[in-house]
């Protein structure tokens, strides 16, 4: 079987059962890199030595993680429902190695200073629960007024919005621990009622995420505000956390992670606030103070 008639049979089968953001990761990857390179060949011809001379090829290490997985997901999805007996040729290929993976964060008086200069603007009340929340993009852009409960500061992360094809989708939380109940604080609570203006329902904002997100930039820069891409956001807000002494796993479980390995991998940026606490500690329990 072509690979290119096993992707039809895969993508068929998956559409039924994976979120729309996901379908959409795996068509771009098929269309730009793995069609164009394997869907002409057979799937049982598919050369362990080739794949690995076409990850070798990629300039991008995680253009060439990204289509050398979609491929292993074809070939294996094939040699399960096929009942193909042949040795996996994605077996054993190894991967460019990627760059660490660091994130812009502010510091907590730059974000002080960025919440307080996007007063006034039609997207502030998302970007307010994004950075105070430590939000996903698509969570803070899916928020209804009816998640918040005024009186306690209670917000309910239940939905995501994203872009697919050109059109915004409202998608179920991204895992189980990411449908999960936030609190505000004081002050967040306090500028959000007055944004609210006694609403208690609709969209907190009718601009979709790719629009706050330019939105954001645009205002900051044009005010010489500090300005991260909104994603990092969520980094600052674990980042200053972690530095504040929120232990690593109340960090994670506000997150939505399922595990705190996924916390500590991607979101701790900066140690040295950790590490000086460790050798205050460490000192005094040598001093015996």
């Amino acid at each position: 079987m072509l690979v290119s008639t096993a992707v039809v049979m895969y993508m068929g089968e998956k559409r039924a059962r994976l979120r729309a953001t996901t379908i959409e990761g795996y068509e771009s990857a098929l269309r730009r890199h793995v069609l164009p390179r394997w869907g002409s060949v057979d799937v049982e011809r598919i050369d362990p030595d080739d794949v690995q001379r076409w990850v070798d090829g990629f300039e991008l290490a995680g253009a060439a993680e990204k289509a050398y997985k979609t491929l292993r997901q074809v070939v294996r999805w094939c040699m399960r429902r096929l009942r193909l007996r042949i040795a996996d040729p994605t077996a054993g290929v190894e991967l460019p190695r990627k760059a660490p993976y660091r994130p812009r964060v502010l510091s907590a008086r730059q974000e002080r200073d960025m919440l307080r200069g996007i007063a006034g603007a039609p997207f502030e009340a998302v970007v307010l629960c994004a950075a105070t929340l430590g939000l996903r993009r698509c969570e803070a852009c899916g928020l209804d007024w009816s998640d918040v409960d005024f009186r306690s500061g209670r917000v309910h992360v239940r939905r995501g919005m994203h872009v697919v094809g050109g059109h915004e989708v409202v998608t179920p939380p991204k895992t189980d621990r990411s449908d999960r109940v936030l609190t505000l604080p004081a002050f967040a609570l306090k500028r959000l009622r007055k944004i609210a203006a006694g609403r208690r329902r609709g969209r907190m904002c009718a601009m979709g995420p790719d629009q706050v997100a330019r939105a954001l930039k645009r205002w900051c820069i044009t005010r010489g505000l500090p300005w991260v891409p909104m994603q990092c956001l969520r980094h600052s807000w674990a980042t200053i956390s972690i530095g504040s002494g929120t232990p690593l796993a109340d960090v994670a479980l506000c997150l939505g992670h399922s595990t705190q390995q996924t916390c500590f991998e991607h979101y701790l940026v900066r140690t040295s606030d950790i590490c000086r606490r460790a050798a205050k500690s460490y000192a005094a329990a040598i001093m015996g103070t």
